[in-house]
């Protein structure tokens, strides 16, 4: 296998190389190396997501991601990520459901019936 990567060198604070360590024990990540470069593409995907796509990160208690993650263990979703864009879909068309007036085409029993059945213009 041709190795095209290039090697670039940058200093990081001992904190955080600590904190890389430990993401990279709890990952099973086998180098520091792959464990920067998973980030890094992470990084990447969120800021220059492709076009038709718009990113939003949410973070979420332990608690409440621990429940998603049970609740894809339980197959009521694919992943974790779908389970929160289903979510915010649903959220969404309730919302909008509330603040949309009725449609003309629902009448409404107040509105006048015409005397041919037709929908009010």
């Amino acid at each position: 296998m041709v190795d095209t990567s290039e090697r670039v060198t940058v200093r990081i604070p001992e904190e955080l190389l600590e904190k890389l360590k430990r993401i990279q024990d709890g990952k099973g990540t086998a180098t520091i190396s792959d464990t920067i470069r998973e980030g890094l593409e992470q990084y990447v995907a969120l800021h220059l997501p492709p076009h038709h796509i718009r990113k939003v990160v949410v973070e979420l208690s332990r608690q409440d991601n621990n429940r998603l993650e049970e609740f894809v263990r339980d197959g009521n979703s694919v992943s974790v990520d779908d389970a929160v864009r289903s979510a915010v879909r649903e959220y969404i068309r309730s919302r909008l459901d509330q603040i949309t007036p009725p449609s003309r085409l629902h009448r409404r029993e107040a509105d006048p019936v015409p005397a041919d059945g037709a929908p009010p213009p």
